[in-house]
C-alpha cells in the first residue's frame, strides 16, 4: 500500500480536527445520547476522506462506511437502536479482519 494514498491532506486534517474539537467541546453542553452520534459522524467524515487514497478491501470497507453509515445511524433517532447496534458489531469485525490481513511495516515514531 502506497503512503501517498492514505495521507490525508492539511485542509482534511484541520476540517476533522476542528469538528473533533468543536464536538468535544459542545458534548459538555449537550446530551450523553449525543457522543454516539458525534462519534458516528466523525468516523462518516473520515472514511469519506480516506476512501478515495485506500485500495483493495479496505477502499470497499471505507466507501460502503460512507455511504451507509448516515442511513443506518438514522435508526439512532427513534427506538430501532438495535439494528444500528448491529451494524456497528458488523462494521468492527469486518474492519478488524481487514486489519489482520494487512502488513504493516514497523515504524519508529521517534520514542
Amino acid at each position: 500500500m502506497n503512503k501517498e494514498k492514505v495521507t490525508i491532506n492539511e485542509n482534511e486534517a484541520i476540517e476533522l480536527m476542528a469538528y473533533i474539537l468543536t464536538s468535544s467541546e459542545g458534548l459538555m453542553e449537550e446530551p450523553p445520547y449525543y457522543a454516539i452520534l458525534r462519534m458516528i459522524s466523525i468516523a462518516d467524515r473520515l472514511a469519506g476522506m480516506w476512501a478515495p487514497r485506500a485500495s483493495g478491501d479496505l477502499a470497499k470497507f471505507l466507501d460502503d462506511l460512507n455511504k451507509r453509515m448516515p442511513v443506518e445511524s438514522a435508526a439512532t433517532h427513534g427506538d430501532d437502536t438495535e439494528s444500528f447496534e448491529k451494524y456497528l458489531e458488523e462494521k468492527i469485525s469486518e474492519l478488524a479482519n481487514i486489519v489482520k490481513d494487512m502488513d504493516f511495516e514497523e515504524q519508529d515514531r521517534g520514542s
